[in-house]
């Protein structure tokens, strides 16, 4: 089976190839941006792809929630894909959305909730859902559309809310924080891979959440990865104002991926004991004149930002 991977050298797309490496697939990695069909077709090899989880997508966590050029950007290179895949002979394609299509709501959302989203990140994926829906993919292609809610681990963008406590914390920096009373629903990358590989193997096209199915609050979660790296008093929560959009609640239910067989393997406490033994040797082999950061270029700890999706 050839399956194309899109946004393979990302977070989230280095442990889908992982995955399906582990199950005897050699997928093919598409990390570079194309610019419109003819840049996409030279980018890939000639033959045809049998199915595609496509991950790639504008994520720059500065300002990936707002930016309306390359959102748009994303959007087209997606119908681009979408088109070729057809004319390749796809027949499966899993799409990454995200939790922040859905509207706001106090209790765990499932795939039949309203589609209200505040941001344009939000909005573009809707729409690519919606085209999508509309007749837009070819008759002979599946469609698979996750929406993947908060996702921490090993190897996560440095300049992210964990990994940026986490760093703080290793370097006894404070670090100012909001209240940080909203819930939020985290899982392991490695299970938000696997529920991405469910859903590409089993077939059945449909809407399907991949998140823990367990809230907990952002304060929770901060000085508990805190206390494991030693020092959760350097957390100084109610320092910095909440962003304008933040909502309260963003919990998922998973029952729809868990009827394909998904389960996640990993739990709140061993995911977040995962991250700081990353930092921590990170920060070991930089001490040491190693190459232990995954990124050029990251940024001096800033103001958190906790309302960034996935």
């Amino acid at each position: 089976m050839t399956i194309l991977v899109t946004g393979g050298g990302g977070f989230v797309g280095r442990a889908v190839v992982r995955r399906l490496v582990a199950r005897g697939e050699t997928p093919l990695v598409l990390d570079h941006r194309w610019r419109g069909l003819q840049e996409l077709e030279s980018l890939l090899p000639l033959g045809g792809v049998d199915g595609c989880v496509h991950l790639g997508w504008y994520a720059d966590t500065r300002d990936y929630l707002v930016n309306v050029a390359e959102n748009r950007h994303s959007l087209n290179d997606s119908l681009d894909l979408v088109e070729i895949l057809g004319a390749r002979g796809c027949t499966d394609l899993v799409v990454a959305g995200t939790s922040a299509e859905y509207a706001t709501s106090d209790r765990a959302l499932s795939e039949e909730e309203p589609v209200a989203p505040w941001s344009i990140y939000g909005a573009t994926k809707a729409s690519l859902h919606q085209l999508l829906r509309s007749s837009l993919a070819p008759a002979a292609m599946g469609v698979s559309w996750t929406r993947i809610f908060s996702v921490t681990g090993p190897g996560e963008n440095p300049n992210r809310l964990l990994p940026l406590v986490a760093r703080s914390v290793l370097a006894g920096q404070e670090v100012p924080l909001t209240s940080c009373t909203q819930v939020r629903d985290f899982l392991h990358v490695d299970d938000v891979a696997d529920g991405l590989v469910h859903a590409l193997f089993a077939r059945r096209p449909g809407v399907y959440n991949i998140c823990s199915g367990q809230g907990a609050t952002l304060s929770q979660v901060l000085t508990e990865l805190a206390d494991v790296l030693g020092d959760s008093s350097l957390l100084k929560f109610g320092r910095l104002m909440r962003g304008e959009h933040d909502p309260d609640v963003v919990v998922g239910s998973n029952a729809s991926l868990t009827g394909l067989g998904w389960r996640p393997s990993h739990n709140l406490t061993n995911t977040l004991s995962s991250v700081a033994e990353y930092w921590r040797a990170a920060a070991l082999a930089a001490e040491c004149g190693e190459p232990g950061e995954p990124f050029s270029s990251v940024r001096p700890p800033e103001a958190p930002d906790s309302s960034r999706p996935a």
